[in-house]
């Protein structure tokens, strides 16, 4: 080769490369392409988290933005033998965002047949609603769950919660209440014991659910019986101020909250102020004997009315002669009451009264608590009415309570929903003597007894039990009273001879039936449903049917109370 040739190739190798290996540079392009790919894949992972958690976070926050979750799951509710009243039951909710639906007739047009709440027209309206949060539905089964989902309608989202359920339906509504779609309480014990609930606590009751349904049952069949417009029962631990039962009818039930009526609402145990009639009798005999006014033999004139100006206070039935202590309330008189109030005064009058809680509301666990209506001037005739139960509006938890003391331990115990567990209840200073309390309670034996008592049809063999029969005409709003429309009442003891218990029915606005010749009074309407009630609910509270003529039943209640005009004393109780 000549040497130009030899410097001609040297300097070609110099400025063009080699020819490379075709495998080689294979190679190369592949590790190229493999590590492009992965970086690129690395980018958008990290992009497409971001969005992703960014785009979570912000539905979560606009949620709990809207939805308060609460923090634990809300207590349960339980009577005193463990009974749930209230619990939880999981469901998913169905919510969407509007401004997230990209086309929200066709998203109605999709979900309507699976939502029976709304029509295409309504979810449509929901759909378009200038919000970021809409729910559809809270009560999602399994299937129509996994439909939805199956629909993949961008907007629309699931979330977990709990719905508040009530197992026994209507038992103890007006107790127990109501929650908001956020598990807020709104009413009853799930309203005033919403911070203890919402924390998880649960609550144990006072209430016996037994017993509960049995008020609730036997009072309901009175107001079907005699068309009345509404009920209400309280019965009360004379001992430990516990409410067993506490019944307010018509009621509803707190499952389907947004159906309820308003008349169905009103608690007529706690809320609804009713003249009482003469079961107030029970009260103004208590208070004659252990203020001094009166004793057990002291004989009042009734023969004729008893006048204050243009007004007259009469009896129900006449009578030609006086009638003793025993007498007025056994026969139940309205001009011998007031002769006694009299005696009492004004002032111990409002004295006891205000002691035995009826010018104030009763300290119970529910908001839904009525203040008494008492007499703006104590005058006269205020001191004559009141004795009889007009003239003075309370609640049926009012008057069970004082007959507490009144008929019971003669000191006053404040009512409770909740379950003291045997442990002593706080009471206040003893109002009546052991003396006084065993007379009343048996004077309220012979009310139920004697075949002259105004309460037989309460008579519950077996459960000795004393009470008093009660009857007023309604307030008419516009004035005055109405003639035909009363609250029919009864209050009673039971056992009369070792008091434990105090039960206070009453029936709003009874109708006279063809079985109760016309009447539709407390001994006709009210005592027969008391009568029932302790039937069946002595049983379940542990009270066992007695001897009514044995000694030891006899000895501890008065027998010298000589009732009617050939004074024979009542043989057996």
């Amino acid at each position: 080769m000549s040497l130009s040739a030899s410097i001609s190739n040297r300097l070609r190798a110099l400025v063009l490369p080699s020819r490379p290996d075709p495998a080689r540079s294979r190679r190369i392009a592949e590790v190229r392409l493999m590590l492009s790919a992965v970086l690129v894949v690395a980018v958008f992972s990290v992009i497409a988290g971001r969005v992703l958690l960014l785009a979570t976070q912000e539905a979560n926050a606009r949620t709990a933005a809207m939805i308060q979750l609460p923090a634990a799951e809300r207590g349960q509710i339980l009577d005193r033998k463990g009974r749930l009243l209230a619990t939880n039951l999981p469901i998913t909710v169905l919510h969407a965002d509007p401004r997230e639906i990209m086309d929200p007739r066709e998203a109605a047009s999709l979900l309507a047949p699976l939502l029976p709440r709304y029509d295409e027209a309504a979810l449509l309206r929901l759909l378009t609603k200038e919000t970021r949060y809409v729910e559809l539905d809270r009560k999602l089964t399994p299937a129509r769950h996994a439909e939805i989902l199956g629909l993949g309608i961008p907007g629309v989202y699931f979330r977990k919660s709990t719905l508040r359920s009530y197992p026994s339906g209507k038992l103890a509504a007006h107790i127990l209440g109501q929650v908001s779609m956020d598990n807020k309480g709104l009413a009853g014990l799930e309203k005033s014991l919403d911070a203890r609930l919402s924390t998880g606590q649960d609550v144990t009751l006072s209430l016996d659910a037994g017993v509960q349904a049995v008020v609730a049952r036997e009072i309901a069949r009175q107001m079907e019986v005699f068309e009345a417009i509404g009920g209400a029962g309280v019965m009360l631990d004379i001992a430990s101020g516990e409410v067993v039962a506490m019944v307010s009818l018509p009621d509803y039930n707190p499952n389907h909250f947004a159906t309820i009526e308003d008349n169905a609402r009103f608690n007529r145990a706690t809320l609804g102020l009713y003249e009482m009639g003469s079961t107030f009798k029970v009260l103004n005999t208590a208070i004659a004997l252990e203020s001094g006014a009166t004793t057990t033999s002291t004989y009042y004139e009734v023969s004729k009315p008893l006048r204050f100006g243009r007004f007259s206070i009469w009896d129900y039935h006449m009578y030609d002669r006086e009638l003793s202590v025993p007498e007025i309330l056994v026969l139940s008189s309205n001009i011998g009451s007031a002769r006694m109030a009299a005696d009492i005064g004004a002032e111990r009058q409002q004295f006891y009264l205000r002691q035995l809680g009826l010018f104030d509301k009763v300290s119970l666990e529910i908001p839904e608590m009525a203040r008494p209506q008492v007499p703006g001037t104590w005058r006269s005739t205020s001191i004559a009415t009141v004795s009889y139960g007009h003239g003075i509006s309370v609640t049926p938890l009012h008057l069970a309570s004082a007959l507490a003391a009144a008929s019971g331990s003669g000191a006053m115990v404040e009512p409770t929903l909740m379950h003291r567990g045997g442990a002593p209840a706080p009471m206040s200073e003893r109002l009546f003597s052991e003396e006084t309390t065993k007379a009343v309670r048996s004077m309220m034996r012979l009310v139920v007894s004697h075949p002259d008592g105004t309460g037989n049809f309460a008579e519950a063999k077996g459960y000795m039990v004393g009470g008093k029969t009660g009857t007023s005409e309604k307030i008419n709003p516009d004035g005055g009273y109405f003639k035909d429309k009363n609250i029919a009442s009864f209050a009673a003891t039971f056992p009369v001879h070792d008091p434990r218990y105090v039960l206070v029915v009453m029936v709003d606005e009874p109708k006279g039936k063809k079985h109760s010749y016309g009447h539709a009074t407390g001994g006709w309407v009210a005592a027969p449903a008391a009568k029932r009630i302790i039937e069946h609910s002595a049983p379940l509270l542990g009270i066992l049917p007695v001897d009514e003529n044995s000694p030891e039943i006899r000895q501890k209640l008065r027998l010298d109370f000589k009732i009617g005009k050939e004074e024979k004393a009542l043989a057996s109780y």
